[in-house]
């Protein structure tokens, strides 16, 4: 059975691809789609959500993206309130399950990253080419 994979996007065209990709290929197994970490501290949480949406066809497709916040809980605070519904953190144990709390209490949810094959396409020259070939290997279970 295929694992589960995660595809890193930087920027729109980069979730256009990633999104893309996965309509037409319509993967066994629905890989994550994410914002690198902390990435939210340098871009903004607002332009990354909107670059996701604007990448988006459906109104499911803004479903599937995790933002990773890091370790830093700020980035989750100033993203809840620019509407991020799933997220990703990776702080301390103690901050960790306070800012678990906050996400669960705004109807956001938490999930676990980096548990199976991870594409990125930072620095992707063709990134629909890469996820293509990323996925197909994905499915054959060659990753």
């Amino acid at each position: 059975m295929p694992k589960r994979g995660e595809i890193i996007c930087h920027s729109r065209p980069h979730f256009e691809a990633a999104f893309s990709t996965i309509r037409e290929r319509k993967p066994t197994i629905m890989p994550i789609i994410r914002t690198p970490p902390d990435a939210a501290a340098y871009a903004g949480a607002l332009y990354l959500k909107s670059a996701a949406s604007c990448a988006q066809t459906s109104p499911t497709d803004m479903e599937l993206v995790v933002l990773d916040c890091g370790d830093d809980p700020s980035l989750v605070l100033g993203a809840l309130r620019v509407g991020w519904s799933i997220f990703a953190f990776s702080g301390p144990p103690m901050v960790h399950d306070k800012i678990a709390q906050l996400i669960t209490k705004s109807g956001a949810r938490l999930v676990q990253i980096n548990k199976g094959p991870v594409l990125d396409l930072q620095a992707a020259v063709n990134p629909i080419k890469c996820c293509r070939n990323w996925l197909d290997r994905l499915d054959r279970g060659q990753t």
